[in-house]
């Protein structure tokens, strides 16, 4: 530790003396003032031998208060100038907004991918076992969803790329086991279509036509309509949507409509008006007199 001798003075002490540098003021004024102010440790032997001043213990640290950073205000500590550009310190300026637009700012090297081009695979051919259990599954697989005519099955298997020769042959082997059968599919399919949407003859023979069922199939199957249930099933129909007190108010528009109604279903004009307007005349003839 430092040392000095002292000369004499107001601090009371013997000519000669020495006193250690930290017991002086801090201001540098060795002026103690009267010297029964000193104080009774600055006598004793463990103020002579008290450490250097580069050894000296320091004033405590301030601990921050609770939920405190430190070091907090203006983000100076050289962890965050570090992450500014230039050293800056700044909450602003410094730190992770200037590491970002540094990254932005630098170019990338553009990435370079070597693309080899594939040759396109060879199709592959089956043998025609293998074609024969693809069909059967197509066929299997269809007949559960719905019952369905031989020309719609052929459609199936031949967008599946089975060969049509194969195609015919389980197509005929379906029929014998009675898996196919379109007599059976066509009365089934004017049955339901002439209860369930109350279509006549016309409109029931062109559904069978786009399912590939003409000739006489179609023509034995429609049997089961004649004219006396088409019209019965006509003039329900008419008579269902008369229900509406809105029918009567415009006689014109609501024979307009009605008609139009039959139209789609397949049924003639001369059958429709017919029917319309005694089932109009029969509901709101009172009305209109």
């Amino acid at each position: 530790m430092g040392t000095t001798k002292h000369q004499g003075g107001s601090s009371g002490s013997q000519p000669g003396a020495e006193r250690p540098l930290w017991s002086f003021p801090a201001d540098g004024n060795s002026d103690w003032g009267d010297p029964s102010e000193i104080p009774v440790w600055a006598h004793s032997q463990a103020a002579s031998t008290a450490p250097p001043p580069e050894e000296a213990p320091g004033p405590p640290e301030a601990k921050p208060a609770f939920g405190e950073r430190a070091g907090y205000a203006g983000r100076s500590s050289s962890r965050t100038a570090k992450r500014g550009t230039g050293g800056a310190s700044s909450w602003g300026n410094g730190g992770r907004s200037a590491q970002a637009g540094s990254r932005r700012t630098s170019q990338r090297a553009p990435r370079t991918r070597d693309k080899t081009l594939r040759e396109p695979a060879e199709p592959i051919e089956l043998t025609d076992e293998q074609y024969a259990t693809k069909g059967r599954a197509i066929l299997l697989r269809q007949l559960t969803a719905s019952a369905k005519s031989r020309a719609q099955l052929k459609t199936k298997m031949l967008e599946k790329e089975v060969p049509e020769h194969i195609a015919e042959e389980l197509l005929d082997r379906f029929e014998e086991i009675q898996l196919v059968d379109d007599e059976a599919f066509a009365e089934s399919w004017v049955r339901s279509r002439a209860r369930s949407r109350g279509l006549a003859r016309a409109a029931i023979k062109r559904e069978l036509r786009e399912k590939g069922i003409e000739g006489d199939i179609a023509e034995n199957a429609l049997e089961q309509i004649d004219e006396e249930s088409e019209e019965e099933t006509a003039r329900d129909l008419v008579e269902r949507k008369l229900r509406a007190p809105s029918m009567g108010v415009d006689r014109e528009k609501s024979v307009r409509r009605l008609v139009g109604m039959l139209a789609r279903k397949g049924y003639s004009p001369s059958v429709a008006f017919r029917i319309v307007n005694a089932a109009w005349e029969e509901r709101f003839g009172a009305v209109q007199d």
